[in-house]
């Protein structure tokens, strides 16, 4: 078995598994409780925060847990556009933003926001003096995501933050980096961003567990309420084995980030050299070289993704045909649209993702079946 679709979700380190199960078995007490049980409950939480802020250079008071990628970007959007709604209407993005960020912005459109997205070169960038010019005074949100899913492009978020405060301090900077944490060192000293969003299976860890990073000072409004957990951010019985799990595999990932990196670059050297090799006219690549090496975006000449990735599946290798979140929608992506590849290949759309568990022969077995896949094709036409 193949498994080249990382950035849909990634198999959980063996550690993270026992770890969760351990304290789901044994530690099963409501961190608010005020009895030995919760307190306990309550230390590994306020530990694991410790820990995933260390990995950010970040406070730990400045770590808020939630459900996942989607509810991080939805709070910081939505609970932004509240909290900030009185100093203006106008937000940024991009055409290329995951769908929990394009749908957020398409509901505050509804609500009377004006929403405006930068234009993205041919793969995928947007360019930081277009940013400059469009930011007005009641700009009270950016929100550009750091790598992109489906093309692993990476935005030069850094200079964006420098831009937004140089123009409008009081603009509110959000960052998505739900495909970049744990592949790209991530410093919220230098980055300074506002509101950054993180989710814990996109690098081993368990599903269901999400963190934001909110800097100290920046205002939203919560969008769940209740009980009033997390600082009142986000209300409901805390996700402690989770919580353990996500901090257990940040502190392994990113301690072991850079020979990951290299092991992932040269699974997609050597399948870009193997498809270059054997069918040099039938695929056109959408990744950047500059890009994330984890993400591979290719198009092959005139056959439907649907029916590489059901071949691929018979030969027991998974892929994926752009964003996990909307690849069943059977219908280009909007990221592709976005970067205008034209008919005949759009259609054929594979999105290959590696992690470090990956190697160079699965690389050659997949060029070697994607290879007879498309000679079965033509024959068949």
């Amino acid at each position: 078995m193949i498994y080249f679709d990382n950035s849909a979700t990634t198999k959980p380190y063996k550690e993270v598994v026992d770890l969760v199960a351990k304290i789901s078995y044994e530690e099963f007490g409501n961190p608010a409780s005020l009895h030995s049980f919760g307190i306990r409950a309550e230390r590994i939480l306020e530990q694991s925060r410790k820990q995933l802020a260390e990995t950010l250079k970040a406070d730990p008071e400045e770590i808020i847990f939630t459900s996942g990628g989607t509810e991080s970007i939805n709070m910081a959007i939505k609970g932004t556009a509240e909290a900030m709604k009185r100093s203006g209407k106008h937000i940024l993005s991009t055409p290329i933003e995951h769908p929990a960020a394009l749908e957020s912005l398409k509901v505050l459109e509804e609500m009377g926001f004006t929403v405006e997205m930068l234009n993205v070169d041919d793969k995928g960038r947007i360019d930081p003096e277009e940013l400059k010019r469009m930011i007005r005074k009641d700009t009270i949100l950016v929100n550009i995501m750091m790598v992109n899913n489906e093309t692993g492009v990476i935005q030069p978020v850094a200079e964006a933050a420098q831009i937004i405060k140089s123009v409008n301090p009081k603009t509110v900077f959000h960052v998505d980096a739900v495909q970049a944490y744990g592949k790209l060192p991530i410093d919220t000293r230098k980055l300074k961003a506002d509101i950054i969003s993180f989710s814990a299976h996109k690098i081993h860890g368990p599903r269901g567990v999400g963190m934001m990073y909110l800097r100290h000072g920046t205002k939203i409004r919560p969008i769940l309420t209740g009980g009033g957990q997390e600082k009142q951010y986000r209300s409901g019985t805390v996700n402690v084995p989770g919580i353990a799990g996500f901090a257990c595999a940040a502190v392994r990932k990113t301690s072991q980030m850079e020979e990951d990196n290299r092991t992932i670059r040269q699974v997609r050297e050597r399948l870009i050299a193997e498809l270059k090799s054997r069918m040099p006219d039938q695929i056109r690549i959408n990744s950047p070289e500059d890009g994330l090496p984890g993400i591979l975006s290719i198009s092959f000449r005139s056959v439907k993704s649907e029916v590489i990735l059901h071949a691929l599946e018979q030969h027991e290798i998974y892929v994926s045909s752009g964003s996990a979140c909307s690849s069943k929608k059977n219908s280009i992506s909007h990221v592709i649209k976005a970067l205008n590849i034209p008919a005949p290949w759009s259609d054929g759309t594979i999105r290959f993702s590696f992690c470090g568990e990956n190697n160079e022969e699965e690389a050659t077995a997949c060029a070697q079946a994607l290879q007879e896949i498309l000679n079965t094709y033509a024959l068949s036409k």
